[in-house]
């Protein structure tokens, strides 16, 4: 890409940042949400059940489950659905009943658990840390899969009476699983199959420069983060939420500005209904720490799936080694499908076939059949049903 476009993109990114800023001088209220229906919400209004749960991790952490149902059907086997980076539960239910996966396995008859991992939107509570904490913020992806999926999985099961769980993990959310089931192998007896969709879990070969100039501003934004004490990153609030209404609403005039953010950044796509762009957005800003980013990139530098990396001193201390050790993939004995697409700048055709070599019971890989299918196309694109979905459920059916 010319230096041209990527200075556009620089100044565009920094007039959404500046709208950004201005508004949050406005009202910041949590509770208030006028332009985004919470998960429930959205369940309900598309004739579906909605149930919210708590779940107590073993560290203390309150997490959300939603449990998404269909009148009339008795509840089949369970389906855990997680979540991306950043992200929460109701970044599964933007397209429509018909058109949604957990919607779409609902009215199939199997019980579907939304979850959201520690410190989005919906699980910001402990039992004993306080949000505006730092110790509350101190935590990775590897928490995520050490504690939250687990506690999860554990939850389900007992509410269920199933004694396995089907795992669906988009993105940061297969990376997720793959902790669980690497780090504690003993739960690979309770999955009946991980589902990874778009998996992270090295550095993708095909970024474009736009992204690769990210993940370089970010890697300073987060040094000056640690200097500044920030913990918490990203949090879902009234402020972008209003901007996201004003920047991306259909028909803004303000809308060509929203569409070149989300093509700079996730690619051109032919799988994009410009109707929905205002509700991704929004949703894909959720909260998360500042540590879970951090171990994202870290991921990205090293090209490898490993442990978070401290300095050596705190490496040699909790790990016995100065280099974060990798996670053992070869203990995921649990059955894993992945679907993923040649055009998805974040996950890489050639990273999947090197994730494949590392999983000793891989059942299934399903590439997608479009040359235009971006990363964020596995949540909204107007095809992801028959591309991926279809997929997704034939291996369900196929082991239930």
């Amino acid at each position: 890409m010319p230096p041209t476009p990527i200075l556009g993109f620089i100044l565009t990114l920094s007039f959404y940042v500046t709208v950004t800023s201005a508004l949050l001088t406005q009202n910041e209220d949590p509770d208030f949400r006028p332009y985004l229906l919470s998960t429930c919400q959205r369940v309900w209004a598309r004739g579906q059940i909605c149930e919210r749960r708590q779940v107590k991790t073993e560290d203390g952490y309150i997490l959300a489950l939603h449990r998404l149902h269909t009148k009339n059907l008795n509840y089949g086997p369970p389906v855990l659905v997680i979540h991306g980076l950043l992200s929460a539960s109701d970044q599964w239910l933007l397209s429509g009943r018909d058109r949604d996966l957990p919607s779409i396995l609902a009215d199939k008859g199997y019980d579907v658990w939304l979850g959201d991992t520690r410190g989005n939107a919906y699980s910001r509570k402990h039992i004993s840390l306080n949000p505006d904490s730092p110790e509350f913020w101190d935590f990775s992806f590897h928490e995520v899969g050490y504690y939250d999926i687990p506690a999860m999985v554990d939850y389900i099961r007992l509410q269920s009476g199933h004694k396995k769980v089907y795992y669906v993990g988009y993105s940061l959310g297969g990376t997720d699983f793959l902790v669980m089931a690497s780090a504690r192998p003993e739960y690979n007896k309770k999955i009946k199959a991980g589902i990874l969709i778009a998996p992270y879990a090295y550095s993708p070969s095909n970024m474009n420069r736009v992204v690769q100039m990210l993940v370089s501003i970010t890697t300073s934004v987060m040094r000056r983060w640690r200097m500044l004490r920030v913990f918490e990153v990203f949090p879902r609030s009234n402020a972008t939420l209003v901007m996201n209404h004003l920047l991306c609403m259909p028909k803004s005039s303000l809308m060509p500005l929203c569409l070149q953010v989300y093509n700079q950044i996730f690619g051109l796509t032919e799988e994009l209904n410009e109707d929905h762009l205002i509700d991704l957005m929004s949703t894909f800003r959720a909260g998360s720490s500042a540590k879970t980013l951090n171990h994202c990139m870290q991921v990205m530098h090293m090209d490898s799936l490993r442990y978070y990396d401290y300095d050596d001193a705190e490496n040699l201390k909790r790990y016995g080694q100065t280099d974060p050790p990798e996670y053992n993939l070869s203990l995921i004995t649990a059955p894993v499908s992945l679907h993923y697409s040649s055009q998805d700048w974040f996950v890489s055709t050639e990273k999947v076939e090197r994730l494949t070599s590392k999983l000793p019971n891989v059942i299934g890989k399903y590439l997608v059949s479009s040359r235009s299918f971006n990363h964020m196309d596995f949540l909204v694109g107007i095809h992801a049903r028959e591309l991926v979905y279809e997929d997704v459920t034939n291996v369900i059916s196929n082991l239930t």
